[in-house]
């Protein structure tokens, strides 16, 4: 073998690197490092609050400047629930220009930890992201914004089609997330939900759900007592579809409970029944 000259794992001969390629490797593992979960310099710097909140509200100003007004599913075309229409919508339209990060941050930080998933390569749904901010987190740590679909029963944002989650107009399986961030608490048919959640999601998809509950007896806002056992409650629902579970969390503060559950869609338990 010829001095230089370096073997693939086929034993043939290999191109040896350019000494840019050296000199970025170099960089790379010895001087700065890449963090698995921190996000590039870029999007650190978008990330700061003054940045971000800029980006938000610029955007938000934008489409209402070029004529796209805000839009709502109402009782009977769209939505079927009193509930919904009468308390959920309401009260989430109240809220629709308020900036909540800590929701979205730290289960983008759980998604991130996790080895080989490559939030950059799926197509995600976005269940209730009640404006763009839960939008820009998500394209900021990794996921492709051309990727992400959203939906919500109102929307200022060509970002966020106007869906009910308990019908989804998508094909079966043709998501690899499902990400909904306290929002399946505001159901009143939760397993119709869960049920759609299931068919538009592929086998192995991964299932992101962040959710408040009160404690075992207690009523939430609304008066309704949805998943009062958190993670146990909604993993019942799914049944036999789930799979491997990563991360499963039910946090206690003053009698509120805050509850994430991530893991594996598995369609193949359903499928023969």
């Amino acid at each position: 073998m010829k001095a230089g000259v370096t073997l693939d794992k086929a034993g043939n001969a290999a191109a040896a690197p350019s000494l840019l390629r050296r000199v970025k490797d170099f960089v790379g593992r010895f001087l700065v490092p890449m963090s698995p979960v921190l996000p590039s310099l870029r999007n650190y710097l978008l990330l700061t609050p003054v940045v971000f909140a800029f980006r938000f509200h610029s955007r938000r100003l934008y489409w209402r400047l070029t004529g796209h007004k805000l839009k709502q599913l109402v009782k009977g075309d769209g939505v079927d629930s009193n509930f919904v229409a009468e308390q959920v919508l309401p009260y989430n339209l109240g809220n629709i220009n308020i900036i909540n990060r800590g929701r979205t941050e730290r289960i983008i930080a759980i998604l991130r930890s996790i080895r080989g998933i490559k939030l950059h390569t799926l197509d995600t749904l976005v269940v209730g992201p009640r404006n763009e901010a839960e939008l820009l987190l998500l394209s900021s740590y990794g996921f492709d914004a051309a990727k992400l679909t959203a939906i919500d029963l109102f929307s200022y944002s060509p970002a966020v089609q106007l869906m009910d989650m308990h019908e989804l107009k998508f094909s079966d399986s043709c998501f690899d997330v499902v990400y909904s961030a306290f929002v399946i608490t505001y159901s009143d048919d939760i397993p119709k939900a869960i049920e759609e959640t299931i068919r538009v999601a592929k086998d192995g998809a991964l299932i992101v759900f962040v959710f408040e509950h009160l404690a075992p007896g207690a009523g939430n806002r609304f008066g309704k007592n949805n998943l009062s056992e958190g993670p146990r409650s909604l993993l019942e629902v799914f049944n036999a579809n789930v799979g491997h579970v990563y991360w499963n969390e039910d946090f206690e503060n003053e009698g509120r409970y805050t509850s994430s559950v991530v893991f594996r869609l598995s369609k193949r338990n359903t499928a023969t029944q």
